[in-house]
C-alpha cells in the first residue's frame, strides 16, 4: 500500500516540485526560499497560517515548511486544518521551529501529522535534504 501511495504522489508532483514556505520571519523566507530554488524547487510563500491554508488550497504544493509561532493563525492550527481537509491531508509538513524548549508544542504537531521537525538555525542544506528524502527525490 505504501508503494502505491508514493507512486501516486510522484505522478502528481509538480515539475519542479513545489514547496509552500509558511513563516512570519522575512529572514527565514529569504534564506530557505533561495536555498530551495537553487536546489530545483518551486517556492510559494505565505506569512501566517491563514495565508498558508489559502496558498495550499490554491497551489496544492508537494511539501510544506511550516513555522509554529505566527500571527493571525499559528502553525499548529494550520496543520490541524490541513489534516482535516481531504484534498490537503496527504501533503507532507516539516515543522521549522525554534521551540526546542517547548516539547509540548512539538508533541502536539507530531500528533497532528507533521512528518518531522528541524530547528530554524540548522544548515539549510539539511532542510533541502529532508524535503528531497520525504519526496523521494535524488
Amino acid at each position: 500500500m505504501l508503494c502505491e501511495t508514493v507512486a501516486v504522489s510522484l505522478l502528481s508532483m509538480h515539475t519542479p516540485p513545489l514547496v509552500l514556505l509558511v513563516d512570519d520571519d522575512p529572514q527565514i523566507h529569504d534564506l530557505f526560499s533561495t536555498v530551495l530554488k537553487k536546489n530545483g524547487f518551486g517556492v510559494v510563500e505565505a506569512w501566517n497560517g491563514k495565508e498558508g491554508l489559502e496558498a495550499a488550497k490554491k497551489e496544492n504544493p508537494d511539501f510544506i515548511l511550516l513555522d509554529v509561532l505566527m500571527p493571525v493563525m499559528d502553525g499548529t492550527r494550520m496543520l490541524l486544518e490541513l489534516k482535516e481537509d481531504p484534498a490537503l491531508k496527504n501533503i507532507p509538513v516539516l515543522i521549522l521551529t525554534s521551540l526546542e524548549g517547548k516539547p509540548v508544542d512539538i508533541k502536539v504537531a507530531k500528533e497532528l501529522g507533521a512528518v518531522d521537525f528541524i530547528n530554524k538555525t540548522s544548515d539549510p542544506k539539511d532542510v533541502v535534504a529532508r524535503v528531497k528524502n520525504t519526496l523521494n527525490i535524488k
